[in-house]
């Protein structure tokens, strides 16, 4: 090895000196694209690659005019790039982008650095240009999975908030805006617990730790409902997603959680509850005994008072048919009714029959049943409620009254017999005690006295007990209730004159047209008006009233001044032997009541505005009936009721 005197040193044969080949070689076979320019812009050579990206060969590139080889829409910009770098003369440097078009419509998009030079008294343009199409195309990629993105995000109804492992905020879609009052802008970039109430505030860093040390989470992939804070500081509830994502080539994991606001539902629910709440306790209130049915006979629901009075629980008897339960569980031919009635009901009928059962204590039990349609929207059938009405007190009660009529009544046949045997004996004695007592000194005579009124007392009590027990007869007729209290009372006038007691009819009378048995009603009108004169004694005052009570019905009323009806007499007012005065039949009261209802009325007893008692008869009034000749009449004096 010799030393090359040029170098100083050891000559190295192994030593690598470019020379014009090499040099040549770079330019003409280099990847990137080599073009010169004339001034006038115009393709004087191109390199291999250079032709390769025209799409021409070497030799068809020259004299091509520059600016028609650049896509349409790059035209103008790349033709002042050119005028521009020839007016700024040379040793300048420029970088530009555009899209070269080469044969079948394919284009490069290209960054060219660009040098203008003299030589040879001529200004040269020498373009360097790189093919940046895959770069290009991975940012449109880019950009377009961006504009997805931005679109996923804009167009989600609830909001979606995606956070990195710290907890910052990475996205957030348009929807935070109306549900949590922020706009986006204002979360990305903030860490996630901004939105947390305590305790999560404070623990929501730690929360994230402890996943990234153990992997142990309770939220991941579950939804779970929290509540979050507004940015006005209100509290929502939320029904909250969250789920992990790994994203390719980043070392920590994100996470997209998606909240649904539920404030309103949780509301309604709320609501419901409550009307629910407030249905239970009305419905298990209800003395009565309801449920509601199926259409199909399915117990839906029972209330309190109908599970206690068989011993069952709401387990027992909700799904299954109504004729299964223990109600109806002793009387097959009740249980088929009742199945005729469901199918009635849920054809829209009201269907209404009486039935027993027995009791959880044994007793029987008389209900009076009902089932009622309930009808939808759409006039359909949609559910049945059947109730039941404990009349067991009231049967007894009919009961014991119908046994007592029927006592009376074989009483009142006896009476009858009674009477006319007692009546001639009595009156004889009485005519013989008067006679007796004429002769004798007034002691004995005092004590025959009170034997004559005891026998009186004795054949009131006869014909009291007989006109009590006999059928109630009526001849009704059209009555005018002015004429009728008239007549009443002018044969009471001499009574009411020797009590000392004033009797009045009332200021806002009504002469209506009744439709009555006057001798009947007269009854009825002067036992009340002697049993208010007797009420109040010597200057007393009875009011007697009569006005409509309601269509076709008329009310009479007989109040006084005296000193009322005792409490714990009134619900045993109108019973037969009840009496509410010495020497009284206790008759009275029973007997008008029998009358006034054969009439298809009613009578009741209360308090009046004059101090005292107010009976109140309700009577109806006389409507004309229509003839086949279409002629009206009045009822015939042998009508009977």
């Amino acid at each position: 090895m010799s030393e090359d005197p040029r170098r100083g040193a050891a000559h190295d044969d192994s030593a690598f000196e470019p020379g014009d080949a090499f040099y040549r070689g770079i330019v003409e076979l280099g990847a990137d694209v080599l073009l010169m320019m004339d001034a006038g812009g115009r393709v004087r050579w191109a390199n291999d690659s250079g032709a390769r990206i025209l799409g021409r060969s070497r030799d068809a590139c020259t004299d091509l005019d520059f600016v028609e080889l650049v896509a349409e829409e790059d035209k103008d910009r790349t033709r002042s790039v050119v005028a521009r770098w020839c007016a700024d003369g040379p040793d300048r440097t420029y970088a530009f982008e555009n899209r070269v078009g080469v044969a079948g419509d394919r284009q490069h998009a290209m960054r060219w650095n660009v040098r203008t030079f003299q030589a040879e008294g001529r200004t040269w343009i020498a373009l360097c240009g790189h093919d940046i199409t895959p770069q290009k195309r991975y940012e449109r990629a880019l950009l377009e999975s961006e504009a997805r993105h931005r679109a996923l995000l804009a167009g989600v109804l609830d909001p979606l908030i995606i956070i990195d492992s710290l907890g910052t905020v990475q996205s957030v879609s348009d929807s935070v805006l109306p549900v949590l009052g922020y706009e986006p802008a204002e979360l990305v970039g903030r860490n996630v617990k901004v939105i947390m109430p305590s305790p999560h505030f404070e623990n929501h860093d730690d929360y994230l730790r402890n996943y990234a040390e153990t992997g142990e989470t309770g939220i991941l992939n579950r939804t779970r409902e929290f509540q979050v804070v507004r940015k006005d500081g209100r509290l929502i509830d939320v029904e909250l997603s969250v789920s992990r994502v790994d994203v390719p080539g980043q070392a920590e994991p994100a996470f997209c959680g998606s909240l649904r606001d539920v404030t309103e539902r949780r509301q309604a629910e709320r609501a419901l509850l409550e009307r629910e709440r407030v249905f239970r306790a009305i419905f298990d209130q209800e003395f009565q005994f309801v449920g509601l049915c199926s259409t199909d006979g399915v117990l839906l629901e029972a209330n309190r008072t109908a599970l206690e009075s068989v011993g069952a629980t709401r387990d027992d008897v909700v799904g299954r048919p109504f004729w299964d339960t223990p109600w109806w569980a002793g009387s097959p031919a009740d249980q088929e009714r009742l199945r005729d009635a469901v199918r009635r009901a849920t054809c829209g009928e009201f269907v209404r029959f009486p039935f027993e059962f027995v009791d959880a204590a044994g007793a029987v039990r008389h209900v009076d049943f009902s089932l009622k349609p309930v009808f939808d929207e759409r006039g359909m059938v949609s559910v049945l409620i059947p109730e039941g009405r404990d009349v067991t007190d009231l049967e007894e009660a009919r009961r014991a009254e119908t046994e007592m009529y029927k006592a009376l009544a074989e009483l009142g046949e006896s009476a009858a017999v009674l009477a006319h045997e007692v009546k001639n004996p009595i009156t004889a004695v009485n005519l013989a005690l008067r006679a007796v007592a004429d002769r004798l000194g007034e002691d004995s005579k005092a004590a025959l006295e009170d034997l004559v009124g005891r026998m009186q007392n004795l054949e009131r009590t006869l014909r009291a007990t007989l006109t009590f027990a006999k059928p109630i007869h009526l001849h009704r007729e059209r009555v005018g209730s002015t004429a009728l209290v008239h007549g009443v009372l002018a044969e009471l006038r001499v009574d009411f004159a020797r009590a000392g007691v004033l009797v009045d009819l009332a200021e806002d009378w009504q002469d209506l047209a009744l439709d009555a048995d006057p001798v009947r009603l007269g009854e009825v009108l002067s036992n009340l008006l002697r049993n208010a004169m007797q009420a109040t004694g010597r200057g007393g005052r009875v009011i007697v009233g009569c006005d409509e009570a309601g269509p076709g019905r008329a009310r009479i009323t007989v109040e006084d001044d005296g000193v009322g009806i005792p409490a714990d007499l009134r619900p045993r007012l109108f019973k037969p032997f009840v009496s509410r005065r010495p020497g009284g039949t206790g008759l009275g009261l029973s007997i008008c009541r029998r009358i006034v209802e054969a009439h298809g009325g009613a009578i009741d007893a209360g308090d009046g505005t004059l101090g005292g008692a107010c009976f109140e008869l309700c009577i109806p009034m006389f409507a004309p009936r229509s003839t086949p000749a279409g002629r009206t009449d009045q009822p015939s004096q042998g009508e009977t009721q």
